[in-house]
């Protein structure tokens, strides 16, 4: 190889990098949407500006075009079913937002292993849900439900043939799981619930465990955690 070739080759390399680069300064997205089909162009254009419906619409032709495929069955397409929820939700559309959680849950319920956290999710969404219309035993099942998912059965026992490190391990997960805010949230509306049904004794045990919890998570001083306070007092007045 020539010289003057070696050239045109690291030349021709260094404007590809420099062309890359502007394209990425200018439009960050475009590496990305590259592999993306026409539909998900579409969607991603209507979630852009806003347009709720035309984005559910787009939502609905690549949920279809998985069932078609027979690959309806994973977490991505459970997503799409709570992406299109919040998009129902904010049409006004509260019948379709539950359904589309209800999807979503029963997507969660085939899959072979699951984020914890987006099922307790799931089932936290369907209790607010069931909160605002005043059904508040599903309410209440609901919240149960999800508090089960986020921090399982932080009571049990370790194994005594774990070791070291993998009780370390366990240690830790079930801190991280009884100690953030979505856990301390639920808590919180599970005492809200209790209270409703006049079962403030109940309703006392879940404003201390979030208690305890913002104390770790946020710190004493916080104001989530003055507030839990609050809630506490008015309860014990």
């Amino acid at each position: 190889m020539t010289n003057h070739q070696s050239n045109i080759i690291f030349y021709t390399v260094i404007s590809l990098i420099v062309t890359a680069i502007i394209i990425h300064v200018t439009n960050p997205d475009f590496f990305g949407d590259i592999g993306k089909s026409r539909d998900e162009l579409l969607l991603k254009e209507a979630v852009a500006e806003g347009n709720h419906n035309k984005a559910l619409k787009y939502y609905q032709k690549l949920i279809d075009a998985r069932k078609n495929n027979g690959n309806e069955i994973t977490a991505e397409t459970a997503a799409m079913y709570e992406d299109m929820a919040q998009l129902h939700s904010a049409i006004g559309n509260t019948t379709e937002k539950r359904n589309h959680y209800l999807y979503s849950l029963k997507i969660k319920e085939q899959l072979p292993k699951n984020d914890v956290f987006a099922f307790a999710n799931t089932y936290y969404q369907l209790g607010v849900m069931a909160e605002e219309q005043q059904q508040y035993d599903q309410a209440l099942r609901y919240f149960e439900q999800a508090l089960s998912w986020r921090i399982g059965d932080t009571t049990e026992a370790e194994e005594q043939d774990d070791g070291f490190t993998t009780s370390m391990h366990k240690s830790r997960l079930k801190h991280m799981r009884l100690n953030n805010e979505g856990t301390i949230a639920t808590f919180k509306k599970l005492a809200a619930m209790h209270i409703i049904k006049n079962e403030n004794a109940i309703a006392k045990s879940y404003y201390e465990r979030a208690l305890a919890a913002s104390k770790t998570t946020f710190g004493e001083d916080d104001n989530k955690t003055l507030e839990i306070v609050n809630l506490l007092n008015q309860l014990e007045l």
